[in-house]
This record gives structure tokens, sequence and C-alpha cells, in this order.
């Protein structure tokens, strides 16, 4: 279920007849949807539409293109091919901001009044959580608030970080449970529009800054920074075309995949859809 007013995914079917001598076999299949954006990502499921009871398949998403996707049909009740059968496939395509919506565990918009608690000089407050955890990012200390902007990006209204110290506050506990791997995944769209100093803790855009640098991104100068374990960081300052995520005045999506017991390349640093760094 999607947040009312936020946007929502693309979901089509169709049926199609397959045989296999093998019990893996590719389909290619077309969105029906005109799109003007590559989607990010795509849940497919594919069933006999007679079924018998006694065949069953596994479906993966092996490509994603602009206009059609490709599939791996995989046969798994028994190591075989089958005759000519008649599927029912069904897929759903995912903008990057509908997977973000629905699989978030903790997501922070600001779009409509109800997403947020702001003054009477647009100071905010508190920003509430619209994941699957819907955990309060908090800023008691007016001093501290950043404000509501009143123009739009792309229709959407932001927050604006413009005085020293400005943050919010939530409860995330980024460490993992007991018996759990390290897995963290965030996503900031954002503008840089001044530097506050040059040191990284003052332009921070995720974590909080206990003195151990443990799961932080900061920004100076000519540096990303970038720690995933205490005391242990890396700083990129090489970009690629559009990707560079210490631009002023421009709107840029950086994520950071935390996989902190994947060995090494498991976690990884996007500006744009680039990769910056494993």
């Amino acid at each position: 279920m999607f947040p009312p007013g936020y946007s929502t995914t693309t979901q089509r079917s169709s049926d199609v007849t397959i045989h296999s001598t093998t019990r893996k076999q590719n389909l290619t299949i077309n969105y029906k949807v005109c799109l003007n954006w590559k989607p990010y990502h795509i849940k497919a499921t594919a069933q006999p539409k007679y079924n018998t009871g006694y065949e069953k398949f596994n479906v993966t998403v092996v490509q994603i293109n602009f206009y059609n996707a490709v599939l791996e049909l995989e046969r798994i009740d028994q190591d075989s091919g089958w005759g000519e059968m008649l599927f029912t496939v069904q897929w759903a395509i995912y903008h990057v901001s509908d997977y973000i919506t629905s699989t978030a565990t903790v997501q922070y918009r600001v779009d409509y009044d109800t997403d947020v608690k702001i003054s009477g000089t647009s100071n905010v407050s508190a920003v509430y959580g619209e994941g699957l955890s819907p955990l309060p990012a908090l800023q008691n200390n007016s001093l501290f608030q950043p404000r509501l902007s009143q123009e739009r990006q792309n229709g959407h209204r932001f927050l604006v970080f413009d005085k020293n110290f400005n943050n919010l506050i939530t409860s995330l506990d980024l460490n993992p449970k007991d018996g759990e791997n390290d897995l963290v995944t965030v996503f900031i769209v954002y503008r840089r529009d001044i530097l506050i100093s040059n040191s990284p803790t003052s332009n921070g855009l995720f974590g909080a800054d206990d003195n151990d640098w443990d799961k932080l991104i900061l920004l100076t100068s000519d540096k990303l920074y970038v720690a995933g374990t205490v005391n242990i960081n890396i700083a990129i300052s090489s970009f690629p075309t559009n990707a560079n995520p210490i631009a002023f005045n421009i709107w840029n999506v950086i994520s950071v995949q935390w996989n902190l017991n994947g060995g090494v390349d498991a976690s990884s640093v996007w500006c744009n859809g680039k990769l910056l760094q494993r």
C-alpha cells in the first residue's frame, strides 16, 4: 500500500505460450506503456494459465531495458523442460521513487502538510516518516531547525538547511541486530548552494558524528567522504560526467549501499545512477 498522493507502480500482464527443452527459458516482455524513463526495478511472475498443480516456476529479471525487459523462467519442480504451455505473465515497473516508496524502512518526504510540523516562520520541528517504520525526524531547538521551502523542485517541496548546525534527529538505529548482516542503503536527493565551512562534519548529508565516523556521508569543497565502519572512511575526489556530488546549485541523487559483511567491493557509492566507488 502506497502512502496517499504518492506515485504508484505501473502493472501489466500478458498471456504467452512458452515451451522449452531445458529447465530454463528466456522471455522478453514489452512494457505495454509509454515511459520517458528507464525502469529502476521490475517485479515479475509467470504461472501456467491452466495450472495442473504439478509444474512450478521461478522468474528472474535478467535485463531491464528502456522499452522491454528480459525474464528468465526456470522450472523448479523437476529438472526438465516442458511442452507448449500458456502462461500468464505479470509485471510491475518501478521508477526509482516508486521503489524507494514501497521498500524503504524509513522515508522522509515533505510534499504535503501532513508530512511535516512547521511554525509560522516555516521552521520545521518534525518530519514524519512515510516508510515501513514511521520514525519521525525531530529538531526541538528552533535555532537548529531547517526551513520548509515555499518553492518546489519538479513539484516537490524540500527542506532548507542554510545555517550552521541545522539538522534533524531520528531514533533510527543503523547498527545490525544480533545475528543479522550489516546492510543499510540510503538514497538522498539534495542541492548544495553554500559551503558552511570546509570541515566535513559541518557539511553532513547523513549520519551522526559521534567521533567514530560510523555510517556517515559528508562533503567538503573538493571531496565526498563516506564512512562505513568505526574510524574507517573513504574520500572520493574524482567523479564521472554529470555525477558530481559536491557540485553547487545542482540537484543530485546520491545513494550508498553499506554491506559490511559482504567482503571486498560489496559496498558501493553512487551519484545520479553512476558508480563512484566500491
